[in-house]
């Protein structure tokens, strides 16, 4: 039997209103822009890749924390393992509270997750002898490294070193859950972008045959020809942040410019990576 249908009375005046002056609002706003500009680093604190938003790192959420009182409370850690799948399937989900100094209340809960699977995690790098034998190197993505006695091959495979991920794939956790809750609690969304979207995954193709040192020297009609520091120092923390190796970040860094070092790109080239870093998807070349 059908329920008969009810009107609901109407509440006049009921719904979301305004609860803080646009002023109030506005200055509290143009505040955080000062501290940003005259206290936080770029590059340090946060990225800055072309016109996006600003991108929120550790070191810069661990600031805001300091200037609006805020500390973290003990963290709830919620923890995965699946043995029955190929590689091993681990994963952390971190709830981490903000605590205000004032008063010891919670402010802002942030969450934060990360887990063996994702593709920055899952796979890993080896020469032909450290591959294992039931793996033909036929079936395997390779690329080429430039090393100190020349160049030389590598093999992507499964990683399977799961407890050598298990501390790494924590820390992200963590450091997903604070930036989570301080974009949440100190309303910086509106200034920054939070740092946890997830590369592509890292298909390596064999670069077109070129002199090597054509590879590994600046191309000096391309751009100004040397990468700065700051260009270095934000790739090497955009890396490190989404958890890439130096292994996974050489091949990155193959794939994009055809070079196998930092040291050779140019600013251009440069830009370009740090370009490719922040939105995880590699440009065909």
């Amino acid at each position: 039997m059908a329920l008969p249908e009810r009107q609901l009375p109407r509440a006049y005046g009921a719904g979301v209103n305004m609860v803080m002056d646009f002023g109030a609002l506005r200055q509290r706003l143009e505040e955080l822009r000062q501290f940003v500009k005259e206290y936080m680093v770029p590059g340090e604190d946060y990225g800055i890749i072309g016109d996006s938003k600003p991108t929120l790192f550790k070191p810069g959420a661990e600031k805001l924390c300091d200037v609006y009182g805020l500390s973290a409370g003990e963290a709830h850690i919620e923890f995965t393992r699946d043995d029955t799948k190929n590689p091993i399937y681990i994963s952390y989900r971190v709830s981490l509270p903000l605590i205000s100094r004032i008063d010891g209340k919670i402010i802002m809960v942030g969450v934060g997750s990360a887990n063996s699977w994702e593709k920055k995690y899952r796979w890993r790098w080896v020469t032909e002898r450290e591959l294992p034998p039931d793996l033909p190197k036929e079936t395997l993505k390779q690329a080429t490294f430039d090393g100190k006695y020349g160049s030389y091959i590598k093999y992507r495979i499964p990683n399977d070193e799961i407890d050598d991920l298990d501390n790494t794939l924590l820390k992200m956790a963590k450091k997903r859950a604070l930036i989570d809750a301080v974009l949440s609690a100190t309303r910086s969304s509106a200034l920054f972008t939070q740092d946890i979207e997830d590369l592509e995954d890292l298909t390596i193709r064999q670069p077109e045959s070129v002199d090597r040192r054509q590879r590994t020297q600046p191309d000096r009609s391309t751009g100004s020809p040397d990468i700065s520091q700051a260009q270095k120092n934000l790739i090497l923390r955009k890396a490190q942040e989404r958890g890439m190796d130096t292994e996974a970040l050489n091949a990155f860094v193959l794939q994009a410019t055809g070079k196998g070092e930092l040291d050779s790109l140019t600013k251009q080239e440069a830009s370009k990576l740090i370009d490719l870093l922040t939105s995880g998807k590699p440009r065909e070349r």
